[in-house]
């Protein structure tokens, strides 16, 4: 089934009937929600989306959007945070997160984990990609240098990611819900490329799986870490869903087909059940996005029938 996450219109669209019209309009079988949709929308959608038969396959954490934030993240509340407080809350929205999807009868949600503090030089690192000195001495140094920070620093955060999860696969469990470990962008975010495996190991056979991000995976190649295939050839077996979107250098959420991704690598690692997201922005136009579900069916990327009811006004 190909889906399309509801990251395109959340940022621009505020009522419920308007936001389903545009979604069945689209060319896709099933939607993911994200962190993005207020609970003002989310009650206005809810009832529209049972009666349109249209399926909620996966919510991106945090969601709805928490009523002690001004606007939504799925960094809201790091499961690393130095705050105990600010962990307590990660806890909680993700357990409301995954109330939800059970609900819905959503099969997965997808996480994000939080960071190690190492962004300044990692900034350094992107600033000599966009010059064009990757290849550089200083790059090189760079990306020894934040690898061995990266070292000392990780077991702390990495260790309260892992308490965290600890909380949820209970919940999870009891609720038929899939916690999806997903890639992240930044060097500094947890989990890396090792830490993913640690994950999946510490909790073989708990409701708990591997969510790949081709923009993502496509950024840490960009700048000289994991590349894109590593992460596939490493997770394929463990990896319930993916985010698909393109990527021009190490700008991400264009629409399948307009940048720099191989997509021939990406589906040769793809299952029918695999579940997959068309994950764009708001900078890509209603004429981009269907190209990019025409390009991806041209790859034989597998889709579901369009569904295209009308929505009364």
């Amino acid at each position: 089934m190909l889906g399309i996450s509801t990251s395109w219109l959340s940022y621009r669209v505020k009522r419920g009937k308007e936001m389903l019209r545009e979604l069945l309009s689209l060319e896709a079988g099933v939607i993911e929600l994200e962190y993005h949709i207020t609970s003002h929308l989310f009650s206005e959608l809810r009832p529209l989306l049972k009666k349109e038969g249209l399926t909620v396959v996966s919510i991106h954490n945090f969601f709805p959007v928490p009523d002690i934030l001004e606007r939504g993240s799925g960094d809201a509340f790091f499961f690393t945070s130095d705050d105990d407080k600010e962990r307590e809350l990660a806890a909680e929205y993700t357990i409301r997160t995954i109330r939800y999807a059970s609900e819905l009868e959503a099969k997965v949600v997808i996480l994000h984990l939080g960071n190690i503090p190492l962004k300044a030089d990692l900034d350094r690192l992107y600033q000599l990609h966009d010059e064009g000195k990757l290849n550089s001495d200083e790059a090189r140094e760079l990306r020894e240098k934040l690898k061995d920070e990266r070292r000392k620093k990780a077991q702390r955060y990495f260790d309260r990611a892992l308490l965290n999860i600890d909380k949820l696969v209970p919940v999870a469990e009891k609720l038929s819900v899939i916690l999806g470990i997903e890639t992240r962008y930044h060097y500094h975010e947890i989990p890396s490329f090792e830490e993913i495996g640690i994950i999946l190991s510490e909790f073989k056979g708990a409701p708990l799986a591997y969510w790949h991000d081709v923009g993502h995976a496509h950024n840490l190649e960009c700048v000289g870490f994991t590349s894109q295939k590593d992460f596939l050839e490493a997770f394929a077996s463990n990896m319930v869903g993916i985010h698909l979107h393109d990527a021009k250098g190490r700008e991400d959420h264009f629409a399948p087909g307009m940048g720099d991704v191989d997509f021939s690598l990406i589906k040769s690692y793809l299952k029918e059940e695999t579940i997959k997201v068309i994950e764009v922005h708001p900078k890509v136009s209603r004429a981009e996005l269907l190209e990019g579900f025409k390009f991806l069916k041209n790859l034989n990327i597998s889709t579901h029938p369009s569904k295209m009811s009308q929505v009364s006004t």
